[in-house]
């Protein structure tokens, strides 16, 4: 039963029962704080202390319309219409992947390393474009570059280049099926790419709200080609980095001694396996010689 006037404390009870069967009651509890503190601008301690205001009509009527986006599994972010990620409010919609914790890890690996003023950097398979508008804060005169595949994702990223006022050079490019972009590159002193790299056999153990609403574009590879992305940007970093240029990857932690293999074929030097903040294998860097 929905209320024409509830209080927080109402909506949070609500949320929790409405979402009991679709989600745990710890995760139910944490998406309904989440919503609530984004539509009111309250804290975590603000929501808790003002539990019996009441929450006015307009914005009864915009949180039961969430509620009801919510139980069909949609995820927060994408009702929300955006996230946040190294601490700027990322949009996002259907065309994009949501931005994950540990590729905030990712950048913070990067940052520890010196580049000049005049560096270039490139983000392959950009999505919202998270990676490089992260990377552009960190560089502020470093030129960084997006590249996606997707003409959605890619007016998403633009979007929020703008809205962050943080200028990034946007590039349509498959990096599977196509040659390089046709203006001249710069030759790059880092270049990242989070590719999809999710074999479809995985399929089955995601939540419905991965597998229902992400862009499976961005998500999987093929069972027998799990290091399709791997391979195909190792050789384009290997043409178009300078000599000393770091090559950064987010990867499937099934296959991180797989990926750092490739890229000692491919002649990458000091290739590093690191793991994320639940002890996962989750990026590999190497440097070209």
């Amino acid at each position: 039963m929905y209320f024409c006037f509830m209080t927080i404390l109402d909506f949070l009870n609500l949320v929790k029962a409405e979402l009991e069967n679709i989600y745990e009651g710890s995760e139910a509890n944490a998406l309904a704080s989440h919503l609530l503190q984004e539509r009111l601008g309250y804290s975590f301690s603000e929501l808790r202390m003002k539990e019996l205001e009441v929450i006015d009509e307009e914005l009864t009527g915009i949180l039961v319309n969430d509620l009801t986006r919510l139980k069909k599994s949609e995820p927060v972010q994408y009702v929300l219409g955006y996230t946040w990620f190294n601490e700027m409010r990322i949009e996002v919609s259907k065309d994009v992947l949501i931005p994950r914790p540990e590729t905030e890890e990712l950048i913070a690996f990067i940052q520890d390393y010196p580049l000049t003023a005049d560096a270039n950097l490139l983000d392959i398979g950009t999505g919202s474009g998270c990676i490089a508008l992260a990377l552009k804060q960190a560089f502020p005169d470093a030129t960084v570059y997006g590249v996606d595949v997707s003409e959605g994702a890619l007016q998403v990223a633009q979007r929020n280049s703008e809205l962050l006022q943080l200028p990034v050079k946007w590039l349509k490019w498959d990096v599977l099926n196509e040659p390089m972009p046709a203006i001249p590159l710069p030759a790059f002193d880092v270049i990242v790419s989070n590719p999809p790299y999710i074999c479809m056999n995985e399929f089955s153990t995601l939540h419905s709200n991965v597998t229902g609403f992400e862009p499976h574009l961005a998500l999987f590879v093929p069972d027998d080609e799990p290091l399709l992305f791997y391979r195909y940007i190792a050789a384009f970093a290997k043409r178009q980095l300078k000599p000393g240029g770091f090559l950064w990857f987010e990867i499937n932690r099934e296959y991180a001694e797989h990926v750092a293999a490739l890229l000692e074929e491919e002649l990458f030097e000091d290739v590093r396996i690191y793991r994320d903040l639940a002890a996962n294998d989750r990026f590999v860097s190497a440097v070209k010689g």
